[in-house]
């Protein structure tokens, strides 16, 4: 059965002279019992679901005979356009697709919200991907994302505080949202092999959102993190305020590093930080 898979990947590469494009970070996923998988964990029957990336749309014919409502993909690589369009005339109903990069795409666009992202992302998007749609989900208030990333990604999105992987990534990602890993997958699950192991996320919405000027809490975290090694202090020392009386009032260690502050620690300095500024200028 594997092998089926894998020959109906190569027959189509070979149909429209395909070649993997390394610099859009393409890795074409074969492996039937992964791509099973990913569909089962997605639980797609019913639900409307967005695609990005498809390439040659194994993944993607398996979500369309698995039931889903709709299904869209959004494909920057215009070379797998014959194959969507051929796709298109089997599934007149609930497919279509968008040669469009999907980083510059407006999702407001769409006339429906509540979509479920069932992907194997290609490697040099997924970050900037992840952190958009976490972005928009204001605008865009999708329901889950389910996605195969680089391993390291995972890694990264998934950290615990006081690890080397805690960080901007983990901090941004986890505020509004829950993320689980799913499953790993090996590099002879692509054509080509890639390098690196890759790992398969759901990120699901909180039930609850927290409210926090989005702009100033990034701005904090990544000034944290921007010296990873020194403390926290002399970070938010770039911020020309007093350091001290900011964080005495958000209750954080002044030596400790940002790898030791959870996100809660991170939501009250943003929040002291726009009151402090909000004296300053009423003072002026």
């Amino acid at each position: 059965m594997k092998k089926k898979y894998e020959n109906s990947l190569r027959e189509i590469i070979n149909e429209y002279n395909i070649k993997p494009k390394k610099k859009l970070g393409q890795n074409f996923l074969h492996d039937k019992n992964i791509i099973s998988s990913i569909i089962i964990k997605a639980d797609v029957e019913g639900e409307d679901i967005i695609e990005i990336g498809p390439g040659p749309a194994i993944l993607t014919e398996s979500i369309l005979k698995n039931k889903a409502r709709s299904l869209l993909v959004i494909e920057k690589d215009n070379s797998f356009e014959m194959n969507l369009k051929k796709i298109k005339n089997n599934y007149k109903d609930n497919f279509d697709y968008l040669i469009n990069d999907v980083i510059d795409f407006d999702f407001k666009t769409l006339t429906k919200k509540n979509y479920k992202f069932v992907s194997n992302l290609p490697y040099n998007i997924s970050v900037p991907f992840i952190l958009k749609m976490i972005k928009i989900r204001k605008i865009i208030p999708w329901k889950e994302m389910i996605l195969m990333v680089q391993k390291e990604v995972a890694e990264r999105i998934t950290a615990d505080i006081g690890t080397k992987n805690y960080g901007r990534l983990s901090i941004i990602v986890n505020l509004n949202n829950d993320v689980k890993k799913l499953l790993n997958v090996k590099p002879s699950s692509f054509i080509p092999r890639p390098k690196v192991d890759s790992t398969v996320i759901k990120i699901s919405p909180k039930n609850k959102h927290i409210n926090v000027n989005d702009e100033v809490f990034e701005k904090i975290v990544k000034i944290c993190f921007s010296q990873r090694r020194k403390k926290v202090k002399n970070n938010l020392d770039q911020l020309n305020i007093n350091t001290i009386s900011l964080l005495k009032l958000s209750n954080i260690d002044p030596d400790i590093r940002a790898e030791n502050i959870d996100i809660e620690g991170f939501l009250r300095i943003s929040r002291n930080y726009e009151e402090l500024i909000k004296e300053n200028l009423e003072d002026f």
